[in-house]
């Protein structure tokens, strides 16, 4: 198993992952990281992300085993040059970007006693920055591998291992076609998703204020920063035409229905897509955001969720709705809290920081 690692990009992805890795009881990495902004490096040798933060890209890789590209597709297009010009033999060198194909090309460039292997965990959250990481993050999502082809079987084997400590789902694609499936479920629904924000509120504010949960569960990544998403729309673009033609047809097939009053013809849609969506495997990440939510990270230990309920009871709040996202046993998870009213959901942050937990916010 491998014991150095590097972080390149210490925001909520390479946060989150130099934290899970930190969470693993039976290995003892020492994690060096590095990044473009000197605040967001301190605070994650503040928080315990990594162990050692460096000044220079040659510094942080020089003795990885394995290097973490953390940053947007553009980036790592660079990075994976510059970095594999400094790494030693044998280390393996892995991204987190949502588009493979392009990556993988590039990185048949590098030189051969250094190794890629493609990485996407599609595990992503509209929030960002370290101060977002969460070391269960990847706890039951799909985490992508697309190695090149050089890459010997058993260092791919033992790399899946790495990966497996985060608590990910892992799946081996061709980069094609993983840009063909991210196309459909990941890229088109981030814009479908701005894209109904945007259609409603230029209708007038009063048409947002009148949304439920059912229009804040399809638009909840509409808050995504257009920085992360701007290479990912350019290099996957291809195959976001691909299915925004075909989103495009099948919304025009439904207004023809409509418009011809053949309304029962729409009985067979939401039956196929009422037993397509139940196909999902439920162990894969997927919660619906509602009301005025608050997420606590927790330990695992007996009774903490019952100290945390009794202190919001006795601070006079009632929590509407909650759910476990994320847990390992032994170690602890993640809780969403739910609760009617912001004001609530701010006593409620006071409440649990009071009583010394880990609390954020969407």
């Amino acid at each position: 198993m491998f014991n150095k690692i590097s972080i390149i990009g210490t925001g909520l992805i390479g946060g989150s992952i130099a934290l899970s890795l930190k969470q693993s009881k039976d290995h003892n990495f020492t994690i060096t990281g590095f990044d473009i902004d000197p605040r967001s490096l301190d605070l994650a040798f503040e928080i315990g992300a990594i162990d050692k933060k460096t000044d220079s890209i040659e510094e942080a890789v020089k003795d990885a085993e394995v290097v973490f590209l953390c940053t947007p597709v553009k980036e790592i297009l660079k990075l994976i040059h510059t970095v594999s010009s400094y790494a030693r033999a044998g280390t393996i060198i892995t991204d987190v970007g949502s588009v493979k194909k392009i990556v993988l090309k590039e990185a048949e460039k590098i030189k051969k006693d250094v190794y890629f292997i493609g990485g996407h965990p599609m595990a992503g959250s509209e929030r960002r920055g370290i101060t977002s990481a969460d070391p269960f993050l990847f706890e039951n999502a799909v985490y992508v591998l697309c190695p090149s082809f050089n890459v010997p079987i058993k260092m791919v084997n033992e790399f899946i291992e790495l990966i497996k400590l985060t608590g990910a789902n892992i799946i081996l694609l061709d980069p094609e076609i993983h840009d063909r499936i991210a196309g459909y479920i990941s890229h088109l629904p981030q814009l479908i998703a701005v894209l109904l924000v945007n259609t409603a509120g230029s209708m007038g504010t009063d048409y947002l204020s009148l949304s439920g949960g059912g229009f804040k569960d399809l638009t909840r990544i509409a808050s995504s920063q257009f920085e992360i998403w701007r290479d990912i729309i350019y290099f996957n673009k291809e195959k976001i035409i691909e299915a925004l033609d075909n989103f495009i047809n099948g919304l025009n097939r439904y207004r023809d229905l409509i418009k011809s009053d053949r309304i029962d013809d729409f009985k067979s849609e939401f039956d196929n897509a009422f037993k397509l969506r139940n196909e999902i495997p439920s162990s894969r990440k997927g919660f619906i955001n509602v009301l005025h939510d608050v997420f606590i990270m927790v330990e695992d230990k007996p009774g903490v969720l019952s100290k945390i309920s009794t202190a919001l009871y006795q601070g006079g709040l009632n929590i509407k709705d909650i759910e476990l996202l994320r847990v390992r046993e032994g170690i602890g998870g993640t809780f969403r809290l739910s609760f009617g009213s912001d004001k609530d959901a701010q006593k409620a942050i006071e409440i649990i920081t009071e009583l010394g937990y880990k609390v954020f916010t969407r």
